[in-house]
């Protein structure tokens, strides 16, 4: 099968076209000798050789100029049938055949090789666009990788693989699959030299051609990202020039677009570890200032009650018992709002929703707040016909306790916090509303980032607090399907609003928990 797969290399079929158009060229003179001229003849060898042109390359085209300036002297020049020339005329009309035959020749094969590149960049440009397309609408490395194996393999007519960083920064293979193509070492070799190089190798090249695959590197940025590697389906199937440069064209794609994704997801994953490493920063800095306070408060009571408990009174021993109580209740509030709101930054707030009457949240978080809401004057507005609503009572319960903290502690002493709640739509939207100073003009939005805290001060003495408590609200609030926000009144107070959409499971269903 080798020898015969050389001589198609060569093009033997041109060679015997040419040889075949050149004698037929010849009978057809011949029968026409008496009826034509010498020049006409000529002409008849000229487009013998322009045909040949067209169709071959400028090897079999030389051998037709040749051939027809040997059969116009031997069958047409006097004395016939022989190579001898008694007029010496005849030979510049040989060397004009000839210069215009290689002429013609040169300009067709031109032409036919300019249609054949215009071929070649149609071919490569409708692959590199298919296959540019649906790596536009992939979602992943692993659908791109896919993506370009499948086309790289359609276009090479072979068996594809994409492997990805597969060598350290010494050039040393580190990590090859442990079966299929990669346990040849030649294929091994010829993958390491071309990431070393930036030149394809291989199959159908001219480096490390004992490999039974081509591999051709992953470019992009000056630096190989890994390595593409096509099979031949067949061992004697030839790769043409034309394959390996548009297989080369759409790995070079391949190789921008995963390197465009590489870098998204290490831009990602540092921006993950920056949040991460921010909100352990920003956790441990508000636990070591907002604990130390209670904690400062806690330890002088407890030490005054156990080294001069003899000289107090019952009263400021009652007093100092109140302080620490009080005290352990704010770090309680403190290291809860803290752990919510990692559950809610992680992602593991879990939602299980039951139909229920949303005054049952309402009175348990009032009725948890009753010593902090005893210096202001609660309302509460919930219309009798108002529906059930599918809510997780502990969390939903949660967003009242913090939106009603923030109004007793950001309000004076004696104003009135109301809360209210109506059904808008397809949601019940609740609202709990004070009287107090409100929200600064621009801070609409970062009341609801971590750790923000607004820059006025109540009444009564600084406001504390940790910052996670509107953070907070609004994971749970999102969890459940709705949304809170600022509405802003006429006059003075702050005004907090969150729908609870009316979605939830059917009446009378168990709940998940139970369920599982």
């Amino acid at each position: 099968m080798k020898p015969f797969r050389w001589i198609r290399r060569l093009g033997a079929n041109e060679y015997v076209t040419a040889v075949g158009i050149i004698a037929v060229t010849t009978s057809v003179g011949l029968v026409l000798r008496a009826h034509l001229k010498i020049t006409d003849i000529a002409m008849l060898f000229l487009l013998a050789v322009v045909i040949v042109g067209y169709r071959s390359r400028r090897g079999p085209s030389l051998v037709a100029s040749l051939l027809s300036i040997a059969a116009f002297d031997f069958g047409f020049v006097p004395p016939y049938y022989t190579f001898d020339v008694h007029d010496k005329a005849y030979f510049l009309t040989f060397g004009v055949m000839f210069a215009v035959a290689l002429v013609m020749a040169q300009l067709t094969a031109r032409i036919r090789e300019q249609i054949e590149d215009a071929r070649e960049r149609e071919h490569r440009t409708a692959a590199l666009l298919a296959l540019t397309r649906e790596l536009a609408g992939a979602e992943g490395l692993d659908a791109q990788v896919s993506i370009a194996v499948r086309h790289i393999g359609l276009t090479g007519g072979g068996k594809a693989s994409v492997l990805l960083d597969h060598l350290r920064g010494d050039g040393q293979a580190s990590r090859w699959p442990e079966d299929g193509l990669f346990d040849s070492v030649a294929v091994r070799v010829a993958a390491t030299w071309a990431c070393d190089h930036g030149e394809s190798a291989g199959w159908g090249t001219n480096h490390c051609a004992e490999a039974e695959a081509l591999l051709v590197p992953l470019q992009s940025s000056g630096r190989s990202i890994g390595v593409v590697s096509l099979e031949p389906e067949s061992p004697d199937r030839v790769l043409s020039l034309t394959e390996r440069r548009t297989v080369e064209a759409l790995v070079a794609q391949a190789a921008a677009t995963f390197e465009r994704t590489i870098l998204a997801q290490g831009r990602e994953q540092a921006r993950l570890e920056v949040e991460s490493e921010r909100l352990r920063t920003a956790l441990l800095s508000s636990l070591s200032h907002d604990l130390r306070t209670p904690l400062s408060s806690i330890e002088g009571a407890a030490s005054s009650l156990l080294q001069d408990s003899g000289a107090l009174s019952d009263e400021v021993q009652q007093e100092m018992a109140e302080a620490i109580l009080q005290e352990s209740r704010r770090m309680t509030r403190l290291v809860n709002n803290l752990l919510d709101m990692v559950r809610v930054e992680t992602g593991d707030l879990a939602v299980q929703k039951e139909w229920q009457p949303l005054e049952e949240a309402l009175g348990v978080a009032l009725l948890r707040l009753e010593e902090r809401l005893a210096t202001h004057r609660v309302e509460t507005r919930l219309p009798r016909d108002l529906p059930m609503v599918p809510i997780d009572e502990l969390l939903i319960e949660q967003v009242f306790i913090n939106l009603l903290e923030n109004a007793a502690k950001y309000t004076p002493k004696g104003t009135t916090i109301r809360v209210s709640a109506w059904q808008g739509g397809d949601a019940v939207v609740v609202e709990v509303a004070d009287a107090g100073p409100g929200i600064p003009t621009g801070d609409e939005e970062a009341i609801f980032r971590k750790f923000h805290r607004t820059s006025h001060v109540d009444q009564a003495g600084p406001a504390g607090g940790s910052g996670l408590g509107l953070t907070i609200c609004r994971g749970i609030v999102a969890a459940h399907g709705g949304r809170i926000w600022l509405e802003r009144h006429e006059g003075a107070g702050a005004a907090f609003r969150f729908t609870l959409p009316l979605q939830g499971p059917p009446l009378g269903a168990p709940p998940a928990d139970a369920a599982a």
